[in-house]
């Protein structure tokens, strides 16, 4: 009886082992092949990453947010860029001079009359709805001659005519083919101005930040404050960096938020410069000398797989 169970086994042959041990190798590269993949892709709050140009330098960013798809893997990043960028106006005033009408009247920003007139006070002084300001228009270009709605932001239309960029190349100018197919356009929900009170909703590929979103910074243990790079206070012909924050000793800057104030057609807030404990101040939208700090939603798959470059900052 024994002899038979003896037969009735099976025996292992030597080739069985070759094939058992190629296929355990196979499974070890395939994890550590996933592992590394893994590990390329993997962003958290907090991290900086280089990604496109401005002026010609590279833009350092920092993740703001993660964003997992329905599978619970990281697939998205909300960044912001680290410095401040540029110092522009959010809108320039429509009229085509500021703070004029057609007729040559003026309209100051404290009088009555351009404070109870909505409509004036936006054509005199620029809009404050993110959805149609020249700002959008132009973060949002990857054209070197941009097309605004009416005249755009020409140095006329500046409170200073100054920092005028009607004909600067759009900012998406500075990313290659491969970083804009990186960038994942953004639905984004801004509360409407005194004109418009219901909220407005646009696809954005490049954004200014909302009040609301300011809490990202906590959350990812970055400081809302930021330093604006050595090109930007070189473009910006306000001398608006050595007036509102190195006078009064501070090194960061006043940066521009997409939310419109309260009761207002031009106000926007901007981020202060930490100067005061005062978090945000008002500021009228064909001002030009405030900074601006973009902000974008990427596809982290897809930024890992950029070619790495060297931070100009």
């Amino acid at each position: 009886m024994e002899k038979n169970k003896t037969k009735d086994k099976k025996k292992i042959k030597p080739a069985d082992f070759v094939y058992l041990g190629a296929v355990a190798l196979m499974i070890a590269i395939a994890f550590r092949y996933e592992a590394k993949e893994t590990a390329d892709d993997q962003l958290l709050p907090g991290d900086e990453v280089t990604f496109g140009t401005y002026l010609d330098e590279p833009i350092a960013w920092r993740v703001l947010k993660i964003q997992e798809d329905r599978f619970g893997r990281d697939s998205k990043a909300v960044l912001v860029s680290k410095e401040i960028l540029t110092m522009k106006a959010f809108d320039a005033a429509p009229s085509g001079k500021y703070a004029y009408d057609d007729e040559g009247e003026l309209w100051r920003m404290n009088e009555d009359k351009t404070l109870q007139n909505l409509v004036m006070q936006e054509y005199t002084h620029g809009t404050n709805d993110w959805s149609r300001s020249d700002i959008r228009t132009w973060l949002n270009s990857n054209q070197e001659n941009v097309l605004y709605d009416g005249q755009g932001p020409i140095k006329w239309a500046m409170a200073d005519e100054r920092n005028s960029y009607a004909s600067e190349k759009g900012f998406l100018c500075g990313f290659t083919d491969k970083e804009q197919e990186a960038i994942v356009p953004t639905h984004n929900i801004t509360k409407g101005n005194a004109l418009l009170q219901n909220d407005v909703e646009t696809e954005d590929l490049v954004y200014l930040l909302s009040e609301d979103e300011l809490e990202w910074f906590y959350d990812a243990n970055i400081s809302i404050y930021a330093l604006p790079t050595i090109k930007a206070i070189e473009q910006d012909e306000t001398n608006s960096y050595q007036t509102f924050s190195l006078s009064y000793g501070v090194e960061t800057y006043l940066w521009r938020l997409r939310e419109p104030v309260d009761g207002y057609s031009t106000k926007t807030y901007a981020v202060n410069n930490g100067y005061s404990d005062k978090r945000l101040i008002e500021c009228v939208a064909a001002v030009e000398g405030y900074g601006i700090r973009p902000a974008v939603t990427v596809d982290i798959k897809k930024l890992s797989n950029l070619p790495k470059k060297e931070s100009g900052t």
